[in-house]
């Protein structure tokens, strides 16, 4: 499996505070815990959106878009529901 943030990724992740951004981490790390030991832990959030594009919900107003086809993760985005919307108008698949 192969992880790859998105320039898009960068910069939304850069623009957090530091308590969201270590959230956000959290909760990625949690999801390549999930993707590599096949143990999907309780409050990950995942939800598929569209064949290939995926929400991991980091708390009640922020999440994370990636895109997964075969063995590639994509990250493409931290946001919230306004963000990832404007967003998956141009990422989706």
């Amino acid at each position: 499996m192969r992880f790859e943030p998105l320039p898009s990724y960068k910069r939304s992740l850069k623009k957090l505070d530091s308590e969201i951004k270590n959230r956000v981490k959290e909760a990625v790390n949690k999801y390549v815990d999930f993707f590599e030991g096949g143990h999907r832990p309780k409050g990950l959030g995942l939800r598929r959106l569209s064949k290939y594009i995926w929400e991991i919900r980091v708390d009640l107003k922020m999440r994370v878009i990636f895109r997964l086809e075969g063995e590639l993760v994509q990250w493409g985005l931290v946001g919230n529901h306004d963000d990832i919307k404007r967003f998956l108008k141009h990422f989706r698949a």
